[in-house]
């Protein structure tokens, strides 16, 4: 039997976070203990189905003042799980789409049997390899996300949207998927802090899985979906090496390789960053996979101050900060090119003798300093770093490893 009172989420931000809680009870328990009797002592009524549980009794009771209820079943006994798997369509495409289709299609064949027997399920799949077609198309599980490309001042807008539209139409006809399952964004050159900000109002958050971690993100809110498909190999290669270290995650965002770290066994972990939103996000996520002790924090504010009134120590350190941002309340202007020297040296600053920082920048015309080079023991790993499906445009990313000599 196992009876728990688990936290309420009161607050908003805690009921977000509480809601993915109970998502990761609700998979643990159906995957370690199926057949037994299950008690769950919760406050909001609206969060029972999180559990993904057949409740059998609903008991209202309270906790003090605080309405509650006990939620009682049988945990199903163990059920083979089937993964979702791509039918990509036999058919063909005639007239302007079919060198669209025909492409997508050999892609498929590569990416999809590679996914498959790395355990891949969000991968980048077509990635602006006819000019024609100026996109990407990324896989997340089962939904498909489409990022527009501005295109060349030489073809007319008009020209543009029906190309995109074609290829709109022939995607959803080889991966065989309704519109529901497909997710358009349109990423024209941004500035300042313009990629994080919200495109929509739709909060909609989905479930995708990265290894032995479970991951939210988020399609129609924002440029970018929560989750850097580039990044995986770094990611993994984190929660491989985090076992029983003290883990510092600057430049969080929404927290993806703090997870990994935790989950691969960290003995702590630190996440900062200056956005609220991307730490409460970075919060669900550690839910998600049934990550919350006092062990794992969160801080909120500007990393480069922070980092200027620390002293503790880190065995592992990873840093992925933004090309250019700026906070208002400190007047900081970052720029990658021109501050990374500073931030490095504070960063290795807090590594432990014996430690390990990896530093990676999306800045295509990145330089690291030469000065940088000579101080610590440095280690250029952009080619491992970038996985199969990105190697099409082997830029995307660049990746230092760094200690003390």
């Amino acid at each position: 039997v196992i009876v728990c009172n688990p936290p309420y989420g009161e607050r908003l931000a805690e009921k977000q976070e509480v809601a993915q809680l109970y998502k990761a009870m609700g998979r643990i328990f159906s995957d370690r203990f199926p057949g037994w009797e299950l008690g769950m002592f919760i406050s909001n009524s609206d969060l029972a189905e999180n559990f993904g549980m057949k409740w059998q009794q609903k008991i209202n009771l309270f906790n003090g003042s605080i309405s509650c209820r006990l939620l009682t079943c049988k945990i199903p006994e163990m059920v083979e799980k089937t993964d979702f798997v791509w039918n990509i369509s036999a058919g063909s495409v005639e007239g302007e789409g079919k060198s669209l289709a025909n492409r997508l299609k050999k892609n498929s064949k590569k990416f999809l049997k590679w996914a498959s027997a790395e355990n891949i399920n969000c991968f980048r799949i077509y990635d602006r390899d006819l000019p024609e077609f100026n996109f990407s198309v990324d896989l997340y599980e089962k939904w498909i996300h489409v990022q527009e490309f501005a295109p060349p001042k030489t073809i007319d807008e008009e020209t543009a949207r029906k190309r995109f539209n074609l290829g709109l139409a022939v995607i959803r006809q080889v991966f065989n998927v309704n519109r529901d399952r497909v997710y358009i964004k349109t990423r024209a050159r941004q500035k300042g802090t313009q990629q994080y900000q919200k495109k929509n109002s739709g909060q909609k958050l989905y479930t995708v899985r990265e290894g032995d971690c479970f991951f939210l993100v988020n399609f129609t809110d924002y440029l970018d979906t929560g989750l850097f498909i580039d990044h995986r190999p770094v990611r993994l290669q984190l929660g491989e090496l985090a076992k029983g270290k003290r883990f510092l995650n600057l430049f969080g965002y929404t927290g993806a390789a703090t997870v990994h770290a935790a989950v691969g066994g960290a003995g702590s972990t630190t996440t900062v960053d200056l956005s609220s939103r991307y730490l409460d996000w970075a919060k669900m996520n550690l839910a998600l996979n049934g990550i919350g002790d006092p062990a794992h924090q969160f801080v909120r504010a500007d990393c480069m101050g922070w980092l200027e009134e620390q002293s503790t120590k880190y065995d592992l350190i990873f840093i992925d900060p933004p090309t250019f941002s700026n906070t208002k309340k400190e007047k900081r202007v970052f720029d990658i090119q021109r501050d990374h020297e500073q931030l490095i040296r504070l960063g290795m600053g807090l590594l432990e003798k014996g430690g390990l920082l990896i530093f990676s920048t999306n800045f295509r015309r990145f330089v690291l300093s030469e000065d940088l080079k000579n101080l610590y023991k440095v280690k250029d790993v952009t080619r491992k770093s970038i996985p199969l499906d990105f190697q099409r445009s082997a830029n995307v990313h660049k990746c230092w490893e760094i200690s003390h000599s």
